[in-house]
């Protein structure tokens, strides 16, 4: 097995905010950003394509561990709106 590069930008520069992260010679790219940050995360054009995505946060029925939902969508920010719109996806 051979190593891979992978490249994060800190689109904000801030850990904590919006970050892209690219596998050098891999057509994919990672966007991730808190749910607070929704609406900036919508001007990115790569968010309209069609991809996976994953919402994760605090287990509601144990506060000890997470809960991670894995989707997809062809518009993944239509199906991040939409689930945004969900109060069973609170985390």
């Amino acid at each position: 097995m051979h190593g891979r590069t992978i490249k994060i930008y800190l689109v904000d520069g801030d850990a904590s905010g919006l970050l892209t992260a690219e596998v050098m010679n891999w057509s994919g790219k990672m966007l991730v950003a808190p749910r607070s940050r929704l609406s900036e995360l919508a001007k990115r054009d790569e968010v309209l394509r069609t991809g996976v995505y994953a919402l994760a946060g605090p287990d509601p029925e144990n506060a000890a561990r997470d809960t991670v939902y894995v989707g997809e969508g062809d518009n993944v920010f239509k199906r991040l709106a939409a689930h945004d719109k969900d109060p069973g996806k609170k985390f």
